[in-house]
């Protein structure tokens, strides 16, 4: 054994140099370019374990290559079915949206989502209000439901979903479920049979091989997403699980309020969210659906809030729902009211938020105070300092974990979705957030998170800088690997 030690020891700084150039080429994120070599560097074989189940890029590439082809075939049919968008000019929508044009243009170069005049939006706070409304919808059905969900969990919520969807798909509704590898590895393979014996489809996105190892924690799908009928549709922060009921939850170390925001979709812009169903049903299946009726029916909504849907791919080059939020951040001319669980933002969304502070416009970020992430929420405080230096408003939720992630622009335009404020949902996940254009939702949501701010208090510099050396400490380490996180 003595004898091998030597060309053991040849062979592991043979490999720790084979990854160290392989990670210092990838060029493509510097800040995680730099986490992965000082992991790397500091934790040797920890490090390249880390790098095999969380960065190597040609995983990713194998594993969405055929999603690729099949994203691309129906993009291009979804192009030619909503060509009538493009027909519209800038001044048209200079016109129609003031300022604010410059949304519906990017959402369309980056991921051809048209913006949606004919809706009408509900906003849903809270398991409370989601889920009794979803249900009834859920009832509707006539023709198809598609569910799509990073958490699923066993209990009383999901089984009244199952118990639908049973009986749905028995009455001859088309019935399709994805459920997320990772996120609902809690799932009894005997629930997933019963619904396949109801005549449910289900399909799997990224399977764990280890789910307690967590060897794929990178491109999930985040998404929250049910249509019906092409018709009315549902995306937020809110997953399927008894936990988001307030006065319900099961976990005595976690906050007892489980603050959230989900918005039900009636209109036009329910077409996005099929489409993004479509792309991920492809993926975990390999089976396409047609574009066109009836999952796309004819326009039959009269609503008058004009919606738009951006989505983000774990494959994609272009990073939408950062892009997304840097405009609408740069947008406010008046204020900006964010709130996020997990905050740990790339250098372009720092450089935007102290800039529109330093102009003058009222900047407002609501973080959780007591989040369910000790390590996230250690690096995201590090990032406080120099936003209250530029003005930025912090105020940290003390009622129980704040999972909402929202954006207010001057009361006019509003984001409800499914990303948070990091680099995970920036670039490892499947995301979706709902763009809307209108006052009156906008002013719904302003209003709700004016009632949160009630119930927290606004940090201040000399606190943040008087906090104890160990919670610096424990900041500033886990701040090196925030874009692991």
């Amino acid at each position: 054994m003595t004898g091998v030690l030597p060309y053991l020891t040849i062979l592991y700084y043979l490999i720790v140099i084979v990854f160290f150039f392989s990670i210092l080429l990838r060029n493509k994120h510097p800040l995680k370019t730099q986490s992965y070599l000082l992991v790397l560097v500091l934790l040797p074989v920890l490090g390249i374990i880390i790098y095999l189940f969380f960065g190597v890029d040609t995983r990713k590439r194998k594993l969405f290559s055929r999603k690729a082809i099949a994203d691309q075939k129906l993009l291009q049919a979804w192009s030619r079915y909503y060509a009538d968008f493009l027909s519209k000019s800038k001044s048209d929508l200079v016109e129609l949206l003031q300022d604010k044009w410059r949304i519906p243009f990017l959402s369309w170069r980056n991921s051809f989502a048209p913006l949606f005049l004919q809706n009408t939006i509900t906003i849903l706070n809270n398991g409370e209000e989601k889920y009794p409304v979803l249900f009834e919808k859920l009832q509707t059905a006539k023709h198809h439901i598609h569910i799509e969900y990073y958490i699923i969990t066993e209990g009383k919520i999901f089984n009244r979903v199952c118990e639908i969807l049973e009986q749905k798909a028995r009455e001859g509704v088309e019935v399709r479920l994805i459920y997320d590898g990772y996120g609902s590895r809690k799932l009894k393979n005997k629930t997933l049979r019963r619904l396949a014996k109801a005549g449910v489809q289900t399909g799997e996105y990224n399977s764990v091989l280890f789910p307690r190892f967590a060897n794929r924690l990178n491109f999930r799908t985040h998404r929250k997403i049910v249509v019906i009928d092409g018709k009315t549709a549902f995306t937020g922060g809110i997953n399927l699980a008894d936990n988001y009921v307030n006065g319900k939850r099961k976990w005595p170390k976690r906050p007892k309020m489980w603050r959230d925001v989900h918005c039900m979709i009636e209109g036009d812009a329910c077409y996005s969210l099929q489409l993004l169903f479509f792309l991920d049903w492809y993926f975990v299946r390999n089976i396409a659906l047609n574009i066109g009726p009836p999952y796309f029916p004819p326009e039959n909504n009269e609503g008058t809030s004009p919606t738009l849907i951006v989505g983000s791919e774990p494959d994609s080059d272009s990073p939408n729902i950062m892009e997304t939020y840097f405009q609408l951040i740069s947008l406010a001319q008046k204020e900006l009211f964010i709130a996020t669980p997990y905050f740990i933002p790339n250098e372009s969304i720092i450089t935007a938020l102290k800039t529109t502070a330093k102009s003058g416009i009222r900047v407002v970020l609501m973080l959780p105070q007591e989040s369910d992430s000790f390590i996230v929420s250690a690096a995201s405080y590090t990032y406080l300092g120099e936003l209250i230096e530029s003005d930025v408003e912090i105020h940290l939720y003390q009622k129980g974990m704040l999972h909402a992630k929202t954006i207010i622009v001057d009361g006019e335009v509003a984001s409800v979705g499914t990303a948070n404020m990091d680099y995970r949902s920036f670039d490892s996940n499947a995301e979706v957030n709902a763009i809307i254009i209108d006052e009156e939702v906008a002013g719904k949501i302003k209003a709700d998170f004016e009632k949160d701010l009630e119930d927290s208090y606004r940090l201040s510099l000399t606190e943040w800088e008087d906090r104890p050396i160990a919670q610096k400490l424990i900041g500033s380490m886990a701040r090196l690997i925030a874009p692991l996180l």
